[in-house]
């Protein structure tokens, strides 16, 4: 049975159908990987498989107790809350477990009663037995593994979400779905502002969780290492293909080019059809026939009644347009030297170099935060040549793409804004924004209605008019579909100039970049090699590390601990000392009870025995001694367990 499905969904808003028909299956274990167009309808179908949106027919349906997590691109959070109080929420049911048992192994060693203590016992063995089926140990840490794993600075954790920019709270959203243990996941756009690392890590983290996950993504790479199904959404329709991207892309060429034969053929059988018929109605009317005109008739409805193979369709729109288009520069297109920059306290880079040359096409990589958009803010608004610190090639035409729009003006109408960036009159604007699937209603559209990925055209737009032979993009994938995003990489391996980029795509940096800068210690370290040779190497040194690491592992614990592993593990143990301490207080208490009761009930019995009254309470008695006799068996087992950890 489904985990959760959609059951001949159709959607609409105010424009036109998103959803017709469609019905879909999430299994158990399943990998699914959305994607279309934008505007095609994603996020759509994943708000109503989350069952935060109704759809305007049909259903979702929910198998019982079955617990859905959804990533949005939009967190939602309590106004003042840092970053590790809204994690917390993720626990909130498990850290209320761990208080209680706290709380009951205070009032165990407290309390004087015996009924009350047998009935706090009974509660606290209950809760214990449901913490250890539940695995909810060391909340914190596991916040803390999470929180490093995706990249998120250790020193903002005590922050307050509302000053984190979009792309850390959409870090901040996938870390609290990541950990909540939901049975299905439910995840969009979710490596968008992942680092390099960050997205590595992740893909390790879905390949291991057992929960079902559909995803919205356009980053082919992950698509390829985690999908196992693929949702095509084109033409409000959704069409399931089995494999990963690069599957989805053969089977889809291949499933065309048969298409395509089948229609063909199927043309040319009723054009010959025709062709007959019309030559027996011809016969028909000079000789008189009938029976000629009958044939003729059943001939043409056997055309009516061909199952008729649709043609295919035809391909996706595409820009129309170049990049660059100015004079070759010289030699050197870009120098840094001895470049130092600080936020307060906090130094980004400490006399940093680099040099880049004329047909360049280099990649800036590095941590989230490390400095890599400082770097390029810097030079695009201090760059120059007669900067001794950020100097550009004397006849460097610099284009750039800020990955946060920020360079658009939102209260401006897309013509309005292409006419004020490029002194083209409105007729040539509009043509321009035609070529970049811009139509005639988007014109007079103010630019803060725009999607992410209708922003990132209208600067790719602006791009194509200004003749430049120095292209610096940041993240210029992050809002574009996957057409557009290879239609991008085409017009790219097109471009003449140097090319510096900031991304985190790998698909997309395999194809275009031969040389890689990495942001290391607040320097600039030059690689004079392609992305993927660099990442090769770089995978290849982490594996030594790790075997290092655990050949370390064999030694005394005292050589191989470090800073803020010894610090968290000194915690840890700190931790689980004060519960043993608590539980072996508790036990002793109980153990003493219970030995002073055995020795009441010896006394008892011996008194029974020599009064004659044997026959009526003995049995009684017996079977209570029996059964103190066993409980303290248990104990005392517990109790040396703990003694000898407690030693250790």
């Amino acid at each position: 049975m489904p985990l959760v499905s959609a059951s001949h969904v159709s959607m609409q808003f105010t424009g036109p159908v998103l959803l017709d028909d469609v019905t879909l299956d999430v299994e158990k274990g399943a990998r699914i990987g959305m994607i279309g167009r934008n505007g095609s309808g994603k996020t759509t179908l994943l708000n109503i498989l989350a069952g935060r949106l109704e759809p305007a027919q049909g259903k979702r349906i929910l198998q019982r107790g079955v617990k859905v997590a959804y990533q949005e691109q939009e967190l939602t959070y309590a106004p003042g809350a840092t970053v590790l109080e809204e994690m917390r929420k993720v626990f909130a049911d498990e850290a209320r477990l761990q208080q209680r048992i706290a709380d009951l192994e205070h009032l165990i060693a407290e309390e004087s009663g015996e009924r009350k203590r047998e009935r706090l016992l009974e509660e606290y063995g209950r809760l214990r037995q449901r913490q250890d089926s539940a695995g909810v140990y060391d909340i914190d840490r596991r916040i803390e593994t999470m929180l490093s794993s995706l990249g998120l600075p250790e020193e903002t954790w005590e922050q307050p979400v509302e000053g984190f920019s979009g792309g850390e709270r959409n870090i901040i959203g996938l870390a609290q779905v990541l950990l909540s243990d939901p049975d299905v996941m439910l995840l969009d756009e979710p490596s968008n502002h992942l680092d390099l690392e960050g997205v590595e890590w992740f893909i390790d983290f879905m390949r291991r969780s057992e929960a079902a996950v559909v995803m919205v993504s356009h980053n082919r790479h992950l698509l390829d290492a985690v999908i196992t199904e693929i949702w095509e959404l084109r033409h409000r329709k959704v069409k399931c293909w089995t494999g990963n991207y690069t599957d989805f892309q053969r089977q889809k060429a291949e499933a065309a080019a048969r298409q395509e034969r089948q229609y063909k053929s199927q043309q040319r059988l009723i054009q010959r059809i025709e062709f007959q018929a019309r030559r027996l109605r011809d016969m028909a009317r000079a000789y008189d026939d009938p029976g000629q005109a009958k044939r003729a008739k059943a001939m043409l409805r056997r055309i009516e009644q061909m199952d008729k193979v649709e043609r295919p369709d035809s391909a996706e729109p595409l820009f129309q347009a170049a990049l660059g288009g100015a004079a070759r520069h010289g030699r050197i297109a870009l120098v840094v030297n001895d470049f130092s920059f600080s936020y307060g306290d906090r130094v980004l880079f400490d006399g940093a170099g680099l040099e880049i040359e004329y047909g360049d096409r280099v990649c800036l990589v590095g941590p989230n935060g490390s400095g890599k958009t400082t770097l390029f803010r810097r030079i695009l608004e201090e760059g120059d040549w007669h900067n001794q610190t950020l100097r550009l090639g004397k006849s460097v035409r610099v284009g750039e793409y800020r990955q946060l729009h920020d360079v658009l003006d939102s209260k401006a109408t897309l013509q309005e804004w292409v006419s004020q960036q490029t002194g083209l009159t409105y007729s040539r604007a509009a043509a321009l924004l035609h070529r970049f699937l811009f139509r005639r209603e988007d014109l007079e559209r103010r630019i803060a209605t725009l999607s992410g990925g209708e922003k990132s055209r209208l600067q790719l737009a602006k791009l194509a008019h200004d003749q430049v032979n120095f292209l610096m993009l940041d993240e210029p994938t992050n809002h574009l579909d996957i057409p557009a995003c290879e239609q991008l990489e085409e017009m790219l391996m097109e471009f003449e100039g140097t090319l510096f980029v900031i991304s985190h795509d790998r698909y997309f940096l395999d194809k275009l970049v031969n040389r890689v800068v990495e942001v290391q210690d607040r320097r600039l370290v030059y690689h004079r090699r392609t992305f993927a040779a660099w990442w090769q190497e770089k995978l290849a040194a982490r594996t030594r590390r790790r075997r290092g690491a655990l050949e370390r592992d064999a030694r005394p614990k005292e050589e191989r601990r470090d800073g803020r592993r010894e610090f968290e593990e000194r915690k840890q143990r700190r931790r689980e000392l004060d519960r043993l301490r608590s539980r072996v207080k508790a036990l002793e208490t109980r153990i003493h009870e219970l030995e002073a009761r055995q020795e009441d009930l010896k006394r008892t019995l011996e008194e029974v025995y020599s009064s004659g009254e044997r026959q009526h309470r003995a049995p009684e008695l017996n079977r209570e001694f029996d059964g103190v006799k066993a409980e303290l068996a248990t104990l005392y087992r517990e109790w040396e367990a703990l003694a000898a950890s407690l030693g250790e």
